[in-house]
């Protein structure tokens, strides 16, 4: 299978290292505008990136580009696109009904985060079309995390918890190690801790058992554990998180508008 990929920024290169290790069933494409980051592929992955795009007849289209951008994309490329390519896209934002007014490809659209360059994502997907075409959903996708069909009205809400979903932990992550050296810790200490900490986190994790179980499972009556989450109960910490998903949503879906141009 040719894959395509366009743009090479944070997803792009996640992308390119979880598909590293399927090379020998692949031929991969790159395409990136930036003269230091395909200089940087080519030291990491002795691939060589194109500028731009040249005829694509067959295979799959990954567009990791900045939504700002993917009007001008598709006014430049739609006519070296032929039809039977698929168009994937990760593009935060961007319906199917936006690309359908270029191409009259088949489109899936999905909502990975950067945990796919480590084949630990989740990704969920809807498309145009039935079934899955060219294999690709179970051929590639498949091993690059958990795969899940998702209708189209919620991928806003999925945007905001499972693509912006890394950003969440890592800042709740740095905010515990600025608590830590604020009551004393070096800075080093404090992130060791933090970091082996989150490192350990998923071993605790398991199927039958949900956030709250595992919260409950670390707090006891009248301990340390019970009087940190007290003061985030008191300090209203779910309506902060609630505040923050909503305004991640809401961005998604003006971006939606935005693109279509409503």
């Amino acid at each position: 299978m040719d894959i395509h990929i366009v743009g090479l920024g944070n997803l792009g290169s996640a992308f390119l290292k979880g598909l590293k290790d399927l090379r020998a069933n692949t031929d991969i494409y790159l395409y990136e505008d930036s003269k230091d980051v395909r200089q940087t592929i080519q030291e990491n992955y002795s691939l060589t990136s194109k500028e731009s795009l040249n005829v694509i007849t067959e295979g799959v289209l990954i567009l990791c580009i900045k939504p700002q951008n993917i009007n001008d994309f598709f006014d430049t490329y739609k006519d070296k696109i032929a039809r039977d390519v698929l168009i994937c896209s990760p593009i935060a934002g961007l319906e199917i009904k936006t690309i359908e007014k270029y191409l009259e490809n088949n489109v899936l659209r999905i909502m990975p985060n950067l945990l796919i360059g480590e084949k630990n994502g989740f990704i969920p997907f809807t498309s145009n079309y039935e079934g899955d075409y060219l294999n690709f959903i179970h051929n590639i996708l498949k091993n690059l995390g958990t795969v899940k069909k998702v209708d189209e009205s919620m991928f806003a809400i999925v945007t905001a918890l499972s693509g912006s979903g890394p950003a969440w932990f890592y800042e709740l992550s740095n905010q515990l190690v600025n608590a830590g050296t604020e009551l004393g810790l070096s800075l080093k200490d404090s992130e060791l801790i933090i970091k082996e900490l989150v490192k350990a986190l998923p071993l605790l994790i398991h199927e039958d058992e949900t956030f709250k179980d595992l919260v409950n499972k670390v707090k006891s009556p009248g301990g340390t554990t019970e009087a940190g989450l007290n003061s985030l109960n008191d300090a209203s910490f779910d309506t902060i998180i609630l505040e923050a998903i909503q305004k991640a949503t809401q961005r998604s879906t003006e971006i939606s508008k935005e693109l279509n141009n409503e």
